[in-house]
């Protein structure tokens, strides 16, 4: 607007009066209808100085921002006072979701509006987004934090690829039955990564399936429960956590205990309510096993044994848990469970179930095909073999 216009005009002079009386609303608004959109600037960022909380001081320097127009003297006075505003308002209130690093990015994209790119770097960095921050840096000609936001951007993405490689090899290790190596490949993730909530749940889910205490539970529907061990020491009794958990009146909770020794597998009788008996004996101390033979639980519990080549196989034919069967072997040993009706094989090694396809030539592990490989355990596989459907427990 040229000098007597302004001075002929009635909201020009309005807004000059307003402003000497310090009424910066009414002289912004004067300012604005007379075309003055320097001064409708001035007064905006004049009543964002003046807010009383942060929501009215962004508001207020949205209007300077509307009123700088395509003027860039303008533009940059108001974008440098919005942009800071609104970084340290998203600063303040934390940044913890898309929506907050959207905000951020616009403080930056108006910091750099306002010539503060040192502010804007800042700004950037704080979310990660490194390469950005260099950028602005650059256009800043602050060579040495530009420098250093490329030092960052480069180990952030190393760390990038390091996470997406080791959550890769994670679902490849679990695919294939290798859950030692899943789970180093997760805490490989973990330790890549910023944000590992997602990799941590998937962690304590994995160490909660799986099994290395010398013991595997094959579940086949419609059939009785395979046991296989490895452990020292085999626990029958009525407790859930026993080797054997057997549930015929009669049985205690501890009843009787197997003990795998260096002359061979010990029988023994841990006090039990209704005692232990050898092919119809009561067991006093220890007895071993050889060869095949019977022991009861009680009155009505009773077990075949058989024992070849270091491999002791127990049979339940009496009671509720009639059918059901138990292997164990030494760790590392071979155990085919061909003779308790099924055709998989298992080593133990460390404790961890290793199942192999033994005699079964069509086996299906978790929806895939097994080869001719060794898949390690854990609580919640499905196997169909030879027809039977199986879950790992």
């Amino acid at each position: 607007m040229s000098f007597l216009r302004r001075m002929f005009s009635a909201d020009y002079r309005a807004a000059v009066s307003a402003e000497a009386a310090g009424n910066v609303d009414v002289a912004a608004e004067r300012y604005a209808l007379a075309g003055e959109h320097a001064g409708a600037v001035r007064m905006h960022l004049a009543r964002a100085a003046r807010a009383g909380n942060r929501n009215a001081e962004l508001g207020a320097l949205r209007d300077a921002m509307r009123w700088a127009g395509e003027d860039p003297a303008l533009q940059k006075q108001a974008a440098a006072a919005l942009g800071k505003a609104l970084w340290e308002a998203t600063k303040a209130e934390g940044i913890a979701t898309e929506r907050d690093r959207a905000k951020v990015r616009e403080a930056a994209d108006l910091l750099v509006t306002g010539e503060n790119h040192s502010l804007a770097g800042e700004a950037l960095e704080a979310i990660g987004d490194h390469l950005a921050a260099a950028n602005a840096y650059s256009m800043g000609g602050l060579v040495e934090k530009m420098e250093s936001a490329l030092a960052k951007d480069d180990a952030s993405n190393s760390a990038a690829r390091e996470e997406a490689d080791a959550h890769a090899d994670y679902q490849t290790a679990m695919r294939v039955g290798r859950r030692d190596e899943a789970r180093t490949e997760l805490v490989r993730a973990v330790a890549s990564t910023k944000v590992a909530g997602e990799y941590r749940r998937l962690l304590d889910q994995l160490d909660t399936a799986l099994l290395s205490g010398g013991k595997v539970e094959i579940k086949r529907r419609g059939k009785p429960l395979i046991v296989a061990c490895a452990a020292e020491k085999l626990v029958l009794g009525r407790d859930p956590l026993c080797d054997l958990t057997l549930r015929a009146g009669g049985v205690s909770r501890q009843h009787a205990e197997i003990e795998r020794t260096p002359e061979g597998f010990l029988l023994r009788d841990l006090d039990s309510r209704n005692g232990t008996t050898v092919s119809g004996l009561p067991l006093a101390g220890r007895v071993p096993l050889a060869g095949t033979g019977t022991f009861g639980l009680g009155d009505e519990c009773k077990i075949d044994f058989e024992l070849d080549g270091g491999v002791l196989i127990l049979r339940c034919t009496s009671s509720l848990d009639r059918g059901m069967a138990l292997i164990a072997g030494d760790d590392g040993k071979r155990l085919d469970l061909t003779p308790i009706g099924c055709g998989l094989d298992l080593i133990f090694q460390r404790g961890r179930p290793l199942l192999g396809r033994g005699s079964c030539t069509d086996v299906m592990f978790n929806d895939e095909p097994l080869g001719d490989v060794r898949v390690q355990l854990i609580r919640g596989d499905r196997l169909i073999a030879a027809g039977d459907e199986i879950d790992i427990g």
